[in-house]
């Protein structure tokens, strides 16, 4: 009987590194899930603005081709 629970207690000991493990992963796996989003939601933002920066760059372009109609 004394063994049983000397082996129980050391499946016991291994099931909870075994958690812990998991837990950690499970963790890690939460930041990089998040981190993904983050970077996501950067690359919109940046999209967006570069979207806006080139109608700004066409619309410089126009000026500049009016612009020089006069200079000649």
């Amino acid at each position: 009987m004394f063994a049983n629970k000397s082996f129980q207690s050391r499946i016991e000991e291994a099931n909870k590194v075994f958690v812990s493990a998991l837990e950690k992963l499970k963790s890690v796996q939460t930041d990089i899930c998040n981190r993904i989003t983050e970077n996501k939601n950067q690359i919109q933002n940046l999209n967006a603005e570069n979207e806006e920066l080139e109608s700004m760059k066409s619309q410089t372009e126009k000026q500049i081709t009016e612009i020089g109609k006069f200079i000649g």
